[in-house]
């Protein structure tokens, strides 16, 4: 069914009770997340530890909802233990990077960098021993050699990886923000055409 057959009385009655009517009606939703989030972004760009708690935020809720399906009935064959082991770790992880942000902000720059570089490393060794089967790798050991040189940056100045990481978290909250309220209008007006919104 198209839009253009849900604009009228019966269309509107059709429509309710749907997933997209019910969206409709909590388009305001949308509309307070996005600018929730374009404030998280500029925070991000302000004070940079504020992504280290989202971040933290993040792991306590994920720890929590891992604890919560471990805590559920163990599905056949199946172990309920390593659900369990992961919520409590990220329980205990994001407690600990709110409990300490400055801390928690170092330790993450420290681990992305050295993520940064073993996949660096890992990439130009495919690379090399790629280059009889594949053309254009220097491709990939361009892009392992910038992996390698960004970790070892951060490495040698982790105040600026904290800052570059924040700034890259802070451009995608602001943006991801922006498209989430122009989705809050469109919905509210497609909403006014099925008459989940008044």
């Amino acid at each position: 069914m198209s839009q253009r057959e849900l604009t009228g009385p019966a269309g509107a009655a059709l429509a309710a009770g749907s997933m997209a009517f019910e969206l409709a009606k909590k388009w305001w939703v949308l509309l307070i997340r996005g600018v929730l989030l374009i404030i998280v972004g500029l925070l991000a760009f302000a004070s940079p530890i504020t992504w280290v708690i989202f971040v933290g935020i993040g792991m306590l809720f994920d720890g929590v909802s891992m604890l919560f399906a471990g805590f559920t009935d163990e599905p056949g064959g199946q172990s309920r233990w390593p659900l369990l082991i992961v919520g409590i770790l990220g329980l205990l992880a994001g407690l600990i990077v709110l409990w300490n942000p400055a801390l928690g902000g170092i330790t993450l720059t420290y681990v992305i960098a050295a993520w940064a570089v073993v996949i660096g490393v890992l990439e130009i060794i495919s690379a090399i021993r790629l280059r009889e089967e594949i053309d254009n790798e220097w491709w990939l050991i361009l892009t392992g050699i910038l992996a390698v040189i960004f970790g070892i940056l951060v490495f040698s100045n982790v105040l600026a990886g904290i800052l570059t990481i924040a700034w890259v978290f802070g451009i995608f909250a602001i943006v991801y923000g922006i498209l989430s309220i122009v989705l809050a209008f469109r919905v509210r007006d497609f909403g006014t055409k099925i008459g989940a919104v008044t």
